[in-house]
């Protein structure tokens, strides 16, 4: 399967929006508590911020003229302080591939067009977050070459509201 990657624009929202019901479902399912249910205005909105900053980018797959996946990735600037260096990194804000469409190179495409642009940009540091709960995906970013740097640790305080 031969799949092309290109950059959105605000003509692909609609698109984007659809993809995105993939990975949102997946995370209200798992942590309702946390996640929304997809809800295609609210999708939209936050697809647009991302397509007017100058510091993200969002990226589509395509296998021949079916979308398939998409990524958008935010280059972050960190002030450095007395205890840790600055640094610009690219992080992988999202990435979905249709369930029909996975293990066949997609995920590696998208990923492969945001390793390219940091490049471009002189980012070393491509990074991404993931939920506990998605093994799935971990197993599927390690393939695709990262590795665990920080593990965030969290639990309910008890209260109830």
């Amino acid at each position: 399967m031969a799949i092309t990657i290109r950059d959105a624009d605000e003509s692909d929202v609609d698109l984007l929006v659809e993809l995105s019901r993939i990975g949102q479902e997946l995370h209200a399912d798992a942590l309702p508590a946390y996640f929304e249910r997809h809800e295609s205005r609210a999708a939209a909105a936050w697809i647009r911020s991302r397509l007017g900053r100058a510091e993200s980018r969002t990226w589509i797959a395509r296998a021949g003229d079916v979308p398939v996946g998409y990524v958008v990735a935010v280059v972050r600037d960190r002030p450095g302080d007395a205890r840790c260096k600055p640094r610009r990194t690219c992080e992988i804000e999202e990435i979905a591939v249709s369930p029909a469409h996975r293990r066949q190179g997609v995920a590696r495409a998208l990923v492969d067009r945001v390793l390219a642009d940091a490049r471009a940009r002189g980012i070393r540091d491509v990074e991404l977050t993931s939920w506990s709960f998605n093994a799935d995906a971990h197993r599927a970013f390690e393939a695709l070459g990262f590795r665990p740097r920080i593990v965030r640790f969290g639990r309910d305080s008890g209260t109830r509201s």
